[in-house]
């Protein structure tokens, strides 16, 4: 077993549009953790940033509860925590805990084995941690596979609200129009099939949702807000991040930079952000 070790997994941006509980992207905004000796008797935890009211300081913080999911024994060992993605804004924070939990036992122990289990029974669904992981197809359970690439940068404006996901689950109805499943269905497949060829001219149609947004919207009034100023930016356009209530907006490759700050005052942040190239990182 190593002495030290440092983990980092990235943000996320589940649904985007029509691929409700199906598509998601890692986002290069990154939690930390370093693991390293401490108390001999128990666990230690210290956080930083982000959560730093909210998250556990003892043997039930999520990181550690992954950890262990793992079969990495926490006894003994201290976890620093360095949060950067904001909780409760649909933007992957649990799930870069947990894919950073899960991989960490795995690397602690030796272990090999597919890391996408154990972090989707954490987490209970599997977009986010796929997308953190970069998981590809598996024989059997969850399974997720990775897109070639992604010919989009983003931009992403963060309010100061939060949205806890079980409100925004409650929200949609339990069923809805075969017209508006089939238009989805359509907008979906468009959706990654423009990603993956780069025809990035149709995205503009291959964004529009009618399967959760329009339910969520009401919860997610920086929606509205952010798609009337988007007029003569170079963007595809905008979509609610996992369960809300941040906001996604799809620029132009290289141009996310110029987009958030063209959205400057819309919400208390925006972020310009790089689709992740990696995953859940070790070192």
């Amino acid at each position: 077993m190593p002495e030290r070790m440092h983990v980092s997994a990235p943000a996320s941006a589940a649904n985007l549009g029509p691929g409700f509980d199906c598509l998601a992207v890692a986002l290069e905004l990154r939690n930390e953790v370093t693991i390293g000796p401490g108390d001999a008797d128990g666990v230690e935890v210290t956080v930083e940033g982000e959560g730093v009211r909210a998250a556990s300081r003892g043997a039930d913080n999520l990181f550690v509860r992954a950890f262990r999911a793992a079969g990495a024994d926490a006894r003994g060992l201290r976890f620093e925590m360095r949060n950067r993605i904001p909780f409760y804004r649909g933007l992957g924070s649990s799930a870069a805990t947990i894919s950073a939990g899960v991989a960490a036992g795995l690397a602690w122990t030796g272990r090999e084995a597919d890391p996408l289990p154990a972090a989707v029974e954490l987490e209970g669904h599997p977009d986010n941690v796929a997308a953190a992981l970069l998981a590809w197809t598996t024989e059997s359970g969850p399974a997720a596979v990775r897109l070639g690439g992604c010919p989009v940068d983003f931009a992403v404006a963060v309010p100061d609200d939060e949205l806890p996901t079980k409100l925004a689950r409650e929200a949609l109805p339990q069923t809805i129009a075969h017209a508006d499943a089939v238009h989805t269905t359509a907008r979906a497949a468009l959706l990654v099939a423009a990603l993956q060829s780069g025809r990035t001219e149709l995205l503009k149609d291959a964004l529009d949702d009618r399967l959760h947004e329009p339910y969520r919207a009401p919860f997610v009034p920086l929606l509205d807000a952010i798609r009337g100023r988007l007029d003569g930016l170079p963007v595809y356009g905008a979509t609610i991040s996992g369960a809300g209530p941040s906001v996604l907006v799809w620029c132009e490759r290289g141009a996310g930079p110029a987009v958030a700050r063209s959205l400057a005052g819309v919400a208390p942040r925006v972020l310009p952000l790089a689709v992740s190239e990696n995953g859940v990182e070790i070192s």
